[in-house]
Parts: structure tokens; C-alpha cells; sequence
């Protein structure tokens, strides 16, 4: 080989050989200690999070506590865990995983209740953080069916949520109705922090169903089809949807702060459902 075209190969090796660092360099700087330098706060509390070098300050009110890290990866998960390798945790806070939109994520240990959802984000991002954002989609939209094949609605109750009787109590309620091999079957459930508060699962007859498709045409709450709003503080929110036997569907959902009010009305659907025999619900 001619020594032009030699000094001509290694100006290639050399450049291919930079950009393959420049390259390595991005990869291993997304989620580095340097770039989570600063303050950060919970866009689900008070709690606020300073990292500084290798360790951050977690404080919340009048308490604070200091913890060292180390940068963890597996595959495209990026993580501040423990420095001790038998821990991945911090006390009363699991790992923190980095996520891909830039905010820091983890979780209260807690096994007897709803545990705390932290969500970190730098503080001049967090009132786009609390913006509630319509995702609605196609609505209204009419149902011409009458016939439904399934029905969903579930929805967090906190002490009389959404003008809901006291008689009804606190928990999570998922109410279900599904048609199989031309019968239907019903599940009605309430799930408190650690235990289940009711749990119903029966057949129910054809003219209950269909009373109950009536009652969402009454009550104008398919007018709400494709319903969707949210913004991202964690948060339980309500879900109802139904299919029908013209494959239509019935959508509407919202989540986050979105979800503080329901757009229908819970009560007289829960009055529908305790046509059935469910257990006591006091």
C-alpha cells in the first residue's frame, strides 16, 4: 500500500475511532451524576429531592435525610440505587429510576396501604407537570346499540367521593359485567388498602343488563363518549367502558387532578347495581 493511502487509513481509523467515543460518551452520560445535579421537587407532595455529587437530601417539611448513590443501568433503565450492592433502596423510599422524559421516579415502602408515588421534576417544570390536558378523542359520538356485550367502570371512593352516600364506603370499586356463551356474569368488588371489602360474582339476567344500558342513555353519559382528561400527578382515577353487541364502544376516563370531579353521575349508577343482592356495603 502506497503511503498516501496508508496516512489516508489512519485519518479514517482515527475519525471512525472519535466518533465511536463521542458516541460511547452520550450513551453513558444520560442519567449521570453530573446531569442530576440540583434541585428537584415531588409532583405528588411536598417532598423535595437536592443531589449533590453522589448523594442526595430528600426533605419533606421539618424532616431531611442525606443518602449516597451509585448510577445503575440494566439495558435502557437507568437507576440511583444504593452504593451498598445488597440494598437498592433508600430506607423508606425504593431505587430511583430515571425515566425518559427527565424526571426521577420511586416509590414508598409500604405494604399495608397505598404506598406514596414519588415523581421528581425540576421545579420550573412542574406546572407543566400539573396541567390538565384533554386527550379526548372523537366525542361526542352516538351509540345506536342498545345491546351490551361488556361493561367496565371502576373508580376510587374516599369518604363520599363524588357525592357518593356514606353508605357506601372508602375503597377502590371495580364493577364488571361480561357476556359469555349468551350468559351474563357480574363482579362487584371493593378493595381497601389491604383487604377486600366486598366481593360479588354471580350471573345476572339479560333484562338487567339491558335496564342498565338504558340507564346510561337516560343519565346522557354516552353524550361523554371519548372522554379523556389528565395531568400527571399519581393519583386514582375513574374509568368507565362498554362495548356493544355493534362493536361500538363507550369510553370515558380521567386521571390525576383531572379526576377530582366526574363529569356523570356515580350515584345512580351504584343504585343500579345494588339492585342485585351484594353484600352489605357499610
Amino acid at each position: 500500500m502506497q503511503k498516501g493511502a496508508m496516512k489516508r487509513m489512519g485519518y479514517l481509523v482515527a475519525l471512525l475511532a472519535a466518533l465511536m467515543l463521542v458516541t460511547l460518551g452520550c450513551a453513558s452520560g444520560a442519567g449521570s451524576p453530573k446531569e442530576l445535579q440540583g434541585h428537584w421537587v415531588d409532583v405528588n407532595g411536598r417532598t423535595t429531592l437536592d443531589i449533590s455529587g453522589n448523594q442526595f437530601t430528600i426533605t419533606c417539611g421539618g424532616w431531611s435525610e442525606t443518602c449516597r448513590f451509585r448510577v445503575k443501568t440494566e439495558g435502557d433503565m437507568t437507576y440511583l440505587v444504593n452504593p451498598n450492592k445488597d440494598l437498592h433502596d433508600f430506607g423508606m423510599m425504593t431505587e430511583i429510576r430515571v425515566r425518559d422524559d427527565g424526571s426521577l421516579e420511586a416509590s414508598e415502602m409500604l405494604f399495608d396501604g397505598d404506598p406514596h408515588r414519588y415523581r421528581f421534576v425540576r421545579e420550573d417544570m412542574l406546572a407543566k407537570e400539573l396541567e390538565i390536558r384533554d386527550l379526548s378523542k372523537d366525542a361526542p359520538k352516538t351509540i345506536q346499540s342498545k345491546e351490551i356485550k361488556e361493561f367496565s367502570l371502576v373508580f376510587n371512593n374516599n369518604g363520599g367521593s363524588y357525592g357518593l352516600p356514606l353508605e357506601w364506603q372508602s375503597g377502590y370499586y371495580s364493577w364488571e359485567i361480561e357476556r359469555r356463551d349468551g350468559k351474563y356474569r357480574m363482579s362487584f368488588r371493593i378493595m381497601g388498602d389491604s383487604y377486600v371489602a366486598m366481593d360479588f360474582n354471580e350471573e345476572v339476567s339479560e333484562e338487567y343488563v339491558a335496564g342498565l344500558a338504558e340507564l346510561l342513555e337516560e343519565q346522557g353519559i354516552i353524550e361523554y363518549n371519548g372522554y379523556y382528561k389528565k395531568n400527571n400527578v399519581h393519583r386514582r382515577g375513574y374509568f368507565l367502558y362498554v362495548t356493544y353487541a355493534s362493536k361500538e364502544r363507550l369510553s370515558i376516563q380521567a386521571e390525576g387532578d383531572a379526576a377530582n370531579t366526574c363529569v356523570f353521575d356515580l350515584v345512580p349508577l351504584l343504585e343500579y347495581a345494588a339492585k342485585q343482592p351484594l353484600p352489605d356495603r357499610r
